[in-house]
């Protein structure tokens, strides 16, 4: 493990570290990010010590990236559940939700280290903001504020990664696993939704998610529609 006071982004900092040689699930740490980004190129911004910030190096497991964001994605979920007896829920694509706030974020990057195809997995969490940053935010909430007292960063830490590796020792059986888990956590499921893919805006009611990372949708005219790379609109 790794840990930084600053960095441009844990991911960046993941990128250079699989081009130095370092090995498989490790972690690299940070209290701040100047250039933290989503998806789509958006920024994920958090004053200094308020969040849980952080990137996992992932070799040799194969898979598209969106394999890893589910499996992420639970991850996060179960440690909020374990740690904190919370019940997040997961946004797709890649958004981890309570109380219909968003409390984190995942972003998984394949990448390419000089000698073999790795993918970069990160994770930001917004775990102690102020009132004042959380006003700009009103879309956001933080774990402090769902859980109704101070939650310790390290310890949440411990309990992501111990989530990550349980799903991560199953090797490439993991899928057929992690699946179901990430679909009774689906967010908003038969729920009506406004999204957009590409340029067109698309409504319709939450079926369910797939194994291949697409959303299910009926439209309004009752026809069952994927959606393979899009965002949920407010």
């Amino acid at each position: 493990m790794l840990y930084e006071p600053t960095v441009t982004s844990t991911n960046d900092l993941a990128r250079e570290a699989a081009r130095r040689g370092w090995p498989d699930r490790s972690v690299f740490v940070a209290d701040y990010q100047t250039a933290g980004r989503g998806r789509h190129g958006r920024t994920w911004t958090a004053p200094p010590r308020t969040g849980l910030l952080m990137s996992v190096l992932l070799r040799h497991y194969g898979g598209a990236p969106h394999y890893y964001t589910m499996l992420t994605s639970v991850g996060v979920c179960q440690a909020i559940e374990r740690l904190l007896g919370l019940e997040p829920a997961i946004k797709w694509p890649n958004d981890v939700m309570i109380d219909e706030r968003k409390v984190a974020g995942v972003l998984a990057e394949a990448t390419d280290d000089g000698a073999e195809a790795v993918v970069i997995v990160g994770v930001g969490i917004n775990v102690d903001l102020d009132a004042e940053s959380l006003a700009r935010l009103p879309d956001a909430t933080t774990l402090t504020r769902a859980a109704g007292h101070r939650v310790h960063r390290g310890e949440l830490l411990v309990v992501v990664l111990e989530c990550l590796d349980a799903w991560l020792a199953l090797g490439r059986g993991t899928l057929a696993t992690v699946w179901p888990a990430w679909s009774d956590r689906l967010w908003g499921q038969n729920q009506e939704i406004r999204l957009r893919e590409g340029a067109e805006l698309v409504e319709g009611v939450i079926l369910g998610g797939a194994p291949d990372g697409t959303l299910r949708i009926a439209t309004p005219e009752g026809v069952e529609r994927r959606i393979v790379a899009g965002e949920i609109l407010p």
